[in-house]
């Protein structure tokens, strides 16, 4: 799959009343919060020590468990690819509420990554530390072309709808417990990352009412 739904649905100003830098700590807040609470969550279990799942459906977790890491691999590889950009002056000036929200959801994904891959080790299996090559190359080739904020916003509204629209498709092949309550934990922060970056470039935070799958990848 190559995602193209990079294009900002409108050129109006971004909505007042609220400051684009308090609205973005604000809801960074509330992010945090949920990914703590969803990496304390523990598993269900038959009474007896073991999981309620069953083998082929704990086979079917760890395929998705290693599928979202493998995003939150190049989630993460891209906010710190635009943090360096940023730094050295690529991007021009940039300003302090983008800054907070790079650094900012640089840090929710790097939890999501945590959490993932503590999940498949302590299965067994190994922690997944690159992302999905086809992907990973059409955000390369989008980064390229990066010169100034917008273009990164853009990039990172590409990539987070990427994120969201596939943990919103995974949540109901998810059997545990945990799993769905974790992937949907991080669809939702993932989502309020897109509505903050649909803030950023001036368009309307929450376009659609129930989201769609449009953009999810399935590897």
């Amino acid at each position: 799959m190559t995602p193209n739904q990079t294009e900002p649905r409108s050129e109006a100003e971004a909505p007042r009343g609220m400051s684009r830098r308090g609205f973005l700590v604000t809801t960074g807040a509330v992010a945090a919060t949920a990914v703590v609470f969803a990496a304390c969550g523990s598993d269900d279990n038959d009474g007896n020590g073991a999981t309620a799942t069953t083998a082929a459906d704990g086979a079917g977790d760890a395929s998705i468990a290693t599928l979202a890491a493998g995003l939150e691999v190049l989630a993460v590889g891209t906010y710190k690819a635009a943090l360096d950009a940023a730094t050295a002056g690529k991007l021009g000036a940039v300003p302090p509420a983008v800054a907070t929200f790079v650094q900012t959801a640089l840090g929710h994904h790097e939890t999501a990554l945590s959490t993932w891959n503590g999940v498949l080790t302590g299965a067994g299996a190994e922690a997944v530390t690159t992302p999905p090559a086809d992907l990973k190359k059409t955000v390369d080739d989008e980064f390229a072309k990066v010169t100034d904020v917008v273009g990164a916003a853009k990039l990172a509204l590409l990539l987070e709808r990427v994120a969201a629209d596939t943990y919103l498709s995974a949540v109901p092949k998810l059997k545990d417990k945990t799993a769905i309550t974790t992937a949907g934990t991080f669809q939702t922060i993932d989502q309020e990352h897109v509505a903050i970056l649909l803030f950023v470039l001036g368009e309307y935070p929450v376009p659609d009412v129930f989201q769609k799958t449009t953009n999810a990848y399935a590897g």
